[in-house]
Parts: C-alpha cells; sequence; structure tokens
C-alpha cells in the first residue's frame, strides 16, 4: 500500500523517502518510537479581538499544530513547520473573515518564560489564548474570482518527524515543555462597497448593474458589511434564485469578481450570471410510477397551462405529492432545454411506498378501564389515491366500528371527497344504547394551512339518558369545519397553534322531534423556549353552544359534556357539569373548558408535565357565570420514533363527596393536546 502511495505521488512530485518517511540511517525512527524524547508545547493567539469568537473557533479549528498537540515533534524544526504550516492557512483564514491586510508571525519561547504584559486567556478549554491590541499591517490587493476560503488541515505527514541533534539523545532528561505563540496583526476589516450583476442574455448582450435592495436583501447582503468570504459566495446562488423566480429555469452563474480597495479598505464583488432563455411550463413527464396512476399524479401540478416558470410552483408541488402519503421520495424538476415554443419539461420522479398497513394501541384510564383498538388502511384502492380506513375499538364506556373513505384531488386540485360512517354501542354514566351515523362532504384546502369540510350527515341513536326516556332519534343535518393548523408534529407538536370551528344544524327526520344547531371553537397554542424544543409551553381552550330546543329536548350524545383524558383531567369521564339526583352527568347546552402545560424533557426520550385544567357545563346555552372545577397534575412522557407515550396522573381541585375519586391516572400514546 506505502508503494502503491508512492509511486502514484510520484507522477505530480518527487518522492523524497529522506524527509517524509523512516527510511535511512535508523536514527529518525528510533527518535518516533522514543516519545519521551518530543518537545510538549502549548499554542496562543497574541493581538485577536476577543470578541471575534467565530474567527478564534475557525483559526483552531485549521491549525495543524492544535490538531497535533498531542503527537508532539522531536525537534524544534518539525514544530516549526507545522507553525509556518499555519501561518499560511491563517492568513487564509483572516481573508475569508474580511482582514485582508492581515500578518501572521510566530516564535516559539520556553514556557518558563512568562507572557508578555497584557496577554489575557480567552478560552478555558484547550490551549491558552491570549490577546493583545491589533495593530495595521501590510495592505494587501486582491482580484479574482473570489474572497479566499481556508483549507483544513491536512492529515499529518511524517515531515515532523526529523532526526533529533545528537545532544538531545545523548541527554536523558526529557525535553522542557515551550509554547507556539502566533502574533496576529489583524488589520482593519474590509467592508463591501458595491454588490454589482452582469447579466448576460441569451443573444449574448449584457448589462452590468448595481444589485437592487431587494436583490440584496434576498442574497442577504448589505451595503457597508464585513466582506467576509461565505456570505459573498453563498450570495451567488441566491442571485441566481431572483432569476429563476423571473422565469429562467436555466440560469447559471458565470465568473465572480472581487475588487479590494486597499486604501479604502473595501471590497466590491460582482457576479454575473448567464440567463438562457425565459420559459413557461411545458409536458410533464412521469417517472417511477407503478401502481399509483401517472395521470393522478400529473394532476398535482401546482401551475396553469402556459404559466410562467416558477421554483415556488415546483416546490409546492412537490410537497403536495410528499404530503399524500403514498412516496417514499418525490423529486420535481425542470429537465432538458427550452424548446422552440419556450416551453421547458417538467419531470416528476417519485418512489412509491407501500399502501397498505395495520395497526392498533392500547390506552387506560381508572375511570374507563383499558381500551384497545385496531386498524387497516389502504391508501391507494382504485390506483388514485383513495384511502380507506377500517377500525375496530373498545372499551369499558364504548365498543363499536367505524369506516372511513377519502378520495383525493375530486374534480379539482387540493379538494378531496370524503365519507365516514360508524356503528356504535355506549355504556356510560350519561347515556346508554345504541347509535349509528355517517357523512358525506367535501374537504377543501385553501391559503397556507386552512382547510374546510362541509357536507351532510344522518344520524340514528337509541339512547337511554340519565333525564331522558329510552327515544329513537332519527336526525339529518349538515356540519361544516374550518381548521387551521400549522403546528410541526400532530402528535407532538411544539411551535404553531391549531383552531377547529365546526357548527351543524340537524333536524329530525322522524321519531322523537328536536331541532337544533351545535357551534364549537377549540384551540391551541404552542410555544418552544429552545430551538430544540425540549422545552414547550402550550395551552389549550373550548367553548360551545346549542342553540334551539331546551336540554330535555336534545339527544343524549350530542349535548356538551366534559371530565376525562380528553377534556378535564382529575374528574371522571363526563362528570364536570350538572348531575342528576344519583350523580349522574346530564350534559348541558353551553361548555367551557381551558388547561395549561409545561413540557420539560429530561433526557432525550424522557420528559416530565406539570398541568393545571379547568371546566365547566351549563344548562343554558349561556353560562351563568364562568365558574370552572379545576385539577391538576404531573405527567411523564416516554418518547419514541412514533410519538410519546403519556402516563398522566391527575387530582381534583374542586373534589365533591360521594363523587369524585381521588385522583385518576390515564395512558396512551400522543400529548394530551
Amino acid at each position: 500500500m506505502v508503494l502503491s502511495v508512492c509511486v502514484g505521488a510520484s507522477v505530480l512530485s518527487a518522492c523524497s523517502f529522506t524527509d517524509n518517511l523512516p527510511f535511512g540511517d535508523g536514527a529518525n525512527s528510533a527518535a518516533t518510537q522514543d516519545v519521551r524524547r518530543a518537545i510538549p508545547y502549548s499554542v496562543t493567539f497574541q493581538g485577536l479581538d476577543p470578541q471575534e469568537e467565530r474567527l478564534l473557533a475557525a483559526l483552531r479549528e485549521n491549525s495543524t499544530a492544535i490538531r497535533l498537540k498531542d503527537r508532539p515533534t522531536p525537534t524544534k524544526a518539525g514544530l516549526e513547520r507545522r507553525a509556518e504550516d499555519d501561518v499560511t492557512r491563517f492568513v487564509r483564514v483572516l481573508r475569508s473573515f474580511g482582514f485582508y491586510d492581515a500578518v501572521v508571525n510566530y516564535d516559539i519561547r520556553d514556557a518558563d518564560t512568562p507572557p508578555a504584559e497584557g496577554e489575557t486567556e480567552l478560552s478555558p478549554e484547550g490551549d491558552a489564548i491570549s490577546a493583545k491590541t491589533a495593530s495595521n499591517g501590510d495592505n494587501a490587493k486582491t482580484d479574482g474570482d473570489g474572497p479566499e476560503t481556508p483549507a483544513k488541515p491536512a492529515d499529518e505527514k511524517n515531515q515532523d518527524e526529523q532526526a533529533p541533534d545528537s545532544p538531545a539523545l545523548e541527554s536523558k532528561a526529557p525535553p522542557k515543555p515551550v509554547v507556539l505563540q502566533y502574533r496576529v496583526d489583524m488589520g482593519t476589516p474590509y467592508l463591501l462597497s458595491d454588490a454589482e450583476l452582469t447579466v448576460i442574455h441569451p443573444d449574448e448582450s449584457s448589462e452590468t448593474r448595481s444589485m437592487s435592495d431587494e436583490e440584496l436583501k434576498t442574497a442577504k447582503l448589505s451595503i457597508g458589511m464585513r466582506a467576509e468570504a461565505d456570505p459573498i459566495i453563498l450570495a451567488e446562488q441566491s442571485v441566481l434564485d431572483v432569476f429563476r423566480n423571473q422565469g429562467y429555469p436555466l440560469v447559471k452563474a458565470g465568473k465572480k469578481h472581487v475588487l479590494a480597495d486597499t486604501a479604502e479598505k473595501t471590497i466590491r464583488v460582482t457576479y454575473e450570471v448567464i440567463t438562457g432563455k425565459k420559459a413557461t411550463f411545458g409536458k410533464i413527464n412521469i417517472v417511477g410510477a407503478e401502481d399509483v396512476d401517472a395521470d393522478f399524479i400529473r394532476g398535482y401540478h401546482s401551475w396553469d397551462t402556459g404559466e410562467v416558470y416558477s421554483p415556488q410552483k415546483v416546490t409546492e408541488t412537490r410537497r403536495d405529492l410528499a404530503e399524500s402519503n403514498l412516496f417514499n421520495s418525490v423529486i420535481v424538476k425542470p429537465v432538458g432545454q427550452v424548446d422552440d415554443n419556450g416551453e421547458i419539461p417538467i419531470e416528476m420522479r417519485v418512489q412509491e411506498r407501500d399502501h397498505r398497513s395495520i395497526g392498533g394501541g392500547l390506552d387506560f384510564s381508572t375511570a374507563d378501564g383499558p381500551g384497545a383498538n385496531a386498524f387497516w388502511e389502504h391508501r391507494n384502492l382504485f390506483g388514485e389515491g383513495e384511502k380507506l380506513r377500517l377500525k375496530l375499538e373498545g372499551s369499558g364506556l364504548k365498543q363499536g366500528a367505524s369506516a372511513s373513505f377519502r378520495k383525493p384531488q375530486f374534480l379539482r386540485r387540493k379538494q378531496a371527497l370524503v365519507a365516514e360512517s360508524e356503528a356504535t354501542s355506549y355504556t356510560t354514566d350519561a347515556y346508554e344504547g345504541e347509535l349509528a351515523n355517517a357523512f358525506t362532504g367535501i374537504e377543501r384546502e385553501f391559503w397556507e394551512n386552512w382547510s374546510a369540510t362541509y357536507g351532510v350527515t344522518l344520524e340514528y341513536s337509541d339512547l337511554t339518558g340519565a333525564d331522558s326516556p329510552n327515544e329513537e332519534f332519527y336526525l339529518g343535518g349538515l356540519r361544516g369545519v374550518l381548521r387551521h393548523d400549522n403546528t410541526d408534529n400532530p402528535l407532538d407538536p411544539t411551535t404553531g397553534n391549531r383552531m377547529e370551528l365546526t357548527i351543524s344544524p340537524y333536524m329530525s327526520l322522524a321519531g322523537a322531534q328536536t331541532q337544533f344547531t351545535s357551534v364549537s371553537l377549540d384551540g391551541s397554542q404552542y410555544y418552544a423556549f429552545d430551538d430544540k424544543g425540549y422545552y414547550v409551553l402550550a395551552g389549550r381552550g373550548r367553548i360551545g353552544s346549542i342553540f334551539g330546543d331546551e336540554r330535555s329536548s336534545l339527544p343524549s350524545n350530542k349535548r356538551f359534556y366534559s371530565g376525562g383524558g380528553g377534556s378535564v383531567r382529575g374528574y371522571e369521564y363526563q362528570t364536570v357539569g350538572p348531575l342528576n339526583e344519583d350523580g349522574d352527568p346530564v350534559g348541558g347546552r353551553s361548555v367551557i373548558e381551558a388547561g395549561l402545560e409545561l413540557r420539560a424533557r429530561i433526557t432525550d426520550s424522557i420528559g416530565l408535565v406539570p398541568f393545571v385544567e379547568g371546566g365547566n357545563v351549563y344548562e343554558a346555552v349561556k353560562p351563568k357565570d364562568f365558574t370552572l372545577m379545576w385539577a391538576t397534575g404531573l405527567g411523564v412522557r416516554y418518547y419514541t420514533a412514533i410519538g410519546p407515550v403519556r402516563f398522566d396522573f391527575a387530582v381534583p381541585m374542586d373534589k365533591r363527596e360521594n363523587i369524585d375519586d381521588d385522583y385518576q391516572i390515564y395512558l396512551s400514546l400522543g400529548q394530551a393536546f
């Protein structure tokens, strides 16, 4: 391996065995093996501004001497070679930070020699860092393709391991430690005086102009900023994005010119942009479709026929396809050249995922006992993303089956046909009996993060309520739901908010007579105190009213109830609010709920959640007062890849004798809200 590397390297440069490899008289090899002969050293910097933390970190990262400090050289000459290599690297780093006149020198002194007066340690980690007032160095002029960026340190070479002088070999005492001190004269930082564009059109004509304020903002540049390399280099791609947004899909960068004015200490940068032809969206080619219909995939495009090319439209289409839950990967991009009609073809390349899944879950509470559910789902039933979900669930409160169907892209983009039905048997303190319902409607997305669902619902119920006789209701009605959701995670949100407004008018079609309209508003807000979302303040609220018939004329299941794991933890299910003489909940025509949690992770997988919640249900359509029944508690969260496992312990603060238990326990998947 060593031979092959050396031979390959000899093509580019001479391979010196004497200087670089431990071949020869054997002295170098012996010195390398005798660790006690290595010269220990520390590294300091003098002349750096203590406020330049990023610069200091970059210097340390690019320093060969610092990187190899734990493998010191046996000779001072080896240390000098490391220092000389660092000087070259440091000048590049300083120039990349806008210090084009910077000068770096070094010296090596015995560690016993006291540091220069005024030196101050800047970093307790690793090497001592010292600072002195910087002074101006000689001017330097730069005119090239762009600011220099520092190169990373190369791997250690054997050039540091030179044979020590004979006196060092004869001496039995270990070498004394030394200090490698870099003296940095930063000079005056150069500022960006102007940013220009040289635009080369398809006919090869060109124009040069200063960038507009909007273009500077997009490129994250500002006149007068320090002329650092990274912002200037990264701005080039942002400049290209400006032209892509104007309909030039094949725009590319030409040469970049950077000119330094050493007298004024300024930098002027000129970006060359080769626009290519302006284009409109053309033919859409589908690649990778198997079970999903290609025309259905093509229908996800967010642009109109003949519309000028827009990268935002491409991004929106890619996002919508990815959120369809049909594909493992999605790529949407222009391909080929702009044709004679001024159109550019678009390629949608997809990789399909498995479209069938089964699953289930378990939950438990002291009031409800254990519960379980299982489901089967097909997300591409007829080849155009139709989703059918069948579900079974059972607990001490209810047992039943449900089905839901959703056909996306129904008649138009971002619109779906939805249908759902259920048949459930209830056994609660509020009511017991049978219920069956069905709903068919349209789900429509509009604006960003907003959607609405509206349609027709039918319902049959045969329930015995706590304050109503056993009556059969045949209801027909409408359902309208307005939603807003910009949270970052459905099971464990850390930022954003949710809102859902539901309006449902009902009237009797047969059986017992009733007519009413139910209105409710639910909302939640999430605020993260840190970037990782390990500390989150979460709050929720709910209000609702039923207009129309009196409470006694309403079906038991259509009244408002509160209490339990999904509303006010600490009280049994549905028991917050008015009760009859037997202590059973009778529900009401209005409801208020509020809750607050502090979600704090103590490790990556374990979190604690103190919470407080309150709520009440009222007989009238408007609450007579705003007195709430409060509860508090502490939760534990175990965070998994599919969401947090929730364990909550809650106690009622307004406990009622012979009605409320001392505490309630809840176990389920996902946050409480």
